[in-house]
């Protein structure tokens, strides 16, 4: 059995390498921006209708919706990742979900800040940041 494990190591050792580098880029990457984009977020975005309005006025403002949700959906991406490698693939993935723009999200973010370890770690990382709690 140990043959076979170190037979597949010395076969895909590229490989592993490029996986275990990556997987700690992602680590660090996450650990910086996660915190940050979560204490961008406004404290009352939960509970002001405004902030589930989109209203695109002009043609900028359109390409800046659909950046968003594409970062959104990378950052979404990165997350699933993370839940098998090191990193914050939860967090990750409800940032990216806060970023883009589809029907059901305001739905879908209230049902997952309705989760109490949820909105505690978000929370926890906001005042890292100084910033005021989210309101519910």
């Amino acid at each position: 059995m140990l043959d076979f494990v170190l037979d597949i190591y010395t076969q895909f050792e590229d490989y592993i390498g490029l996986i275990v580098t990556v997987s700690a880029l992602i680590f660090v990457v996450s650990l910086i921006f996660t915190p940050f984009l979560v204490s961008k977020i406004p404290h009352d975005y939960f509970t002001n209708p405004q902030y589930h309005r989109l209203e695109i006025k002009h043609f900028g403002h359109l390409i800046i919706v659909v950046l968003r949700s594409v970062f959104g959906f990378l950052l979404i991406l990165l997350g699933v990742v993370m839940l098998f490698t090191p990193g914050q693939g939860i967090l990750a993935i409800i940032v990216g979900l806060f970023l883009m723009e589809f029907p059901g999200k305001k739905r879908l973010e209230h049902k997952i800040i309705e989760n109490e370890i949820t909105f505690k770690s978000l929370n926890w990382m906001r005042e890292k940041f100084k910033k005021p709690p989210l309101e519910r």
